[in-house]
């Protein structure tokens, strides 16, 4: 009898830590997890700052083509040139 007892808390004690050792994994993917999510919202924030002063620089570079458009404009009216 003494050797059944024995193999049964030799499988209960097993059988905790494994249960042990997953909640250990549990929460050692959680913090993962949250460590994940925390870089991803890091990445978001970089990205739509890096879109918003791509528009911004767009819209720059736009107004410049415009602006020197309208000086050759002037300069050739101005010399007289007629297409």
């Amino acid at each position: 009898m003494r050797t059944k007892r024995t193999a049964r808390q030799l499988k209960s004690a097993w059988f905790g830590y494994r249960a042990s050792e997953a909640d250990q994994l549990i929460s050692s993917l959680h913090e993962e997890r949250m460590q994940a999510e925390e870089l991803l919202r890091e990445e978001r924030e970089l990205f739509h700052a890096a879109l918003e002063r791509k528009k911004q620089r767009d819209a720059e570079l736009k107004q410049l083509l415009a602006d020197a458009l309208a000086e050759e404009r002037r300069w050739i009216e101005r010399a007289g040139i007629h297409g």
